[in-house]
Formats: structure tokens, sequence, C-alpha cells
């Protein structure tokens, strides 16, 4: 199973290691995050905004395991990549 890896004092030698796919997919990730938290800085983050991107990220992923699934292509992940707690228990989710 994929892990995200969310520390900024990972060094280079860690990124030598990743085949060119793990780099990609690490390069998603973070400009995904990246694009996330400046959408919330841009528009104020709210609880209410911060729900509803949620609900329409995980609806996306939902669907993108459905084609996935459709064409017998085995994703990174096979469940969504919450972080436990408030968010998860408000959603039913881990």
């Amino acid at each position: 199973m994929a892990t995200i890896e969310n520390d900024a004092s990972l060094d280079a030698a860690f990124f030598d290691g990743m085949t060119d796919e793990e780099l990609v997919a690490q390069d998603l990730v973070q400009q995904g995050a990246i694009h996330a938290v400046s959408f919330l800085l841009e528009h104020g983050c709210t609880e209410g905004t911060a729900t509803d991107m949620l609900l329409s990220l995980r609806e996306l992923a939902d669907r993108i395991r459905a084609e996935a699934a459709k064409r017998g292509k085995t994703l990174l992940f096979e469940t969504d990549q919450t972080v436990t707690g408030r968010a998860a228990r408000r959603e039913g989710g881990a």
C-alpha cells in the first residue's frame, strides 16, 4: 500500500531512492495540497468551506476508484487518506 509522505524535513537522499512513478505521485500529492491550502487562504478557511471541499474530493475519489475497478486497474489507495479525528467521525469514515 502506498503512503503519503508529509515531512518537510526529508532530505534529498529520500527522494533519490524513489522510482520515477513514486516521484510523480509525490508531486501530485504536494501540488494538490498546495492548491487546496491556497484556495482556503484565498476564499477563507471556514469549516463549511473545508467540509464542502472534502466532500467534493471524496466523491471524485469514489468515481476514480469505480472507473479503475471497471478497467481492472489497481490504484495506490484503496480508501481515502483522511486524518482520523473530527472530520473522519463527521463523515462516518476513517
